[in-house]
């Protein structure tokens, strides 16, 4: 499964009307910036009372710094959507786990992750989407784990590629995976031995599941991203009916476009 490189989105003018109408975004904000971003944006305060003792409860730092960076990540993105101060933002829980926003109906569908070193947060309006993203290539002993998150066909195409490339492909499909798997709410809670994710001739991706109705199965798009050399990001959207095509996604820079220029230090 190869990755496609990541491009450099920082100079990308704004779409007229409303960037969600043909697309989604997908929004990246390193770990090493959060301080940063935390410091421009609000910090602990932006967060509710029940997450900031979830925060407080986190026992290691790396750890507390990629919950802020989330949820601030997060706030901040939903607002560039919907005339909403990123502090107002409340949201449920779906029966999963799986975050949703609260109260007024913006149409708006988002999903964040975050990795080794990458915060990253998609939002679409009018679909349902959902976004993964890992360390690249994974590491040797991570292969042992096959058997238990990968079908048996896709055991089989893992182990034909190149011995030096089964890292890149094994992240590759675990992301395209936990992807879709958050995109449908279920997450780690549905058995990533259940369903295939498929790579096709053209070079895309297609998931094969089940439990997905026939006439459902055209309106998802699976794709993998490389994104700054090092990190697998996978995407996973269902579209609605009658999508005249693949749904595009952009890459944008959290720092480069969420903060004031004195703030975001430049483009990464």
């Amino acid at each position: 499964m190869r990755t496609t490189e990541a491009p450099d989105t920082s100079l990308e003018r704004e779409p007229a009307g409303d960037p969600l109408a043909e697309g989604a975004d997908v929004w990246l904000l390193a770990e090493e910036d959060v301080e940063r971003f935390a410091e421009a944006t609000g910090g602990l305060e932006l967060l509710t009372e029940e997450e900031r003792a979830r925060h407080d409860r986190l026992l290691f730092p790396a750890a507390r710094t990629r919950f802020l960076g989330a949820r601030l990540l997060s706030r901040q993105v939903l607002s560039q959507y919907a005339d909403v101060a990123p502090g107002e933002w409340r949201f449920d829980k779906g029966r999963f786990g799986r975050p949703t926003v609260q109260g007024a109906d913006w149409g708006l569908d988002f999903n964040i992750t975050h990795t080794n070193g990458l915060i990253a947060a998609i939002v679409v309006r009018g679909r349902t989407a959902g976004v993964d993203a890992e360390n690249t290539p994974a590491r040797p002993e991570a292969l042992q784990f096959a058997p238990k998150v990968f079908t048996p066909l896709e055991q089989e195409v893992l182990r034909r590629d190149r011995e030096d490339q089964q890292g890149h492909a094994f992240a590759d499909s675990w992301v395209a995976k936990e992807a879709y798997t958050k995109a449908t709410g279920m997450g780690m809670a549905r058995g990533f031995d259940a369903f295939s994710v498929h790579r096709l001739r053209g070079g895309g991706l297609a998931v094969v599941d089940d439990e997905i109705p026939q006439e459902e199965r055209p309106l998802w798009q699976i794709q993998v991203l490389q994104v700054w050399d090092r990190f697998a990001l996978g995407i996973a959207i269902r579209g609605s009916e009658n999508e005249p095509g693949p749904i595009p996604v952009r890459l944008r820079s959290a720092m480069a476009e969420l903060l004031p220029e004195s703030s975001a230090g430049g483009p990464r």
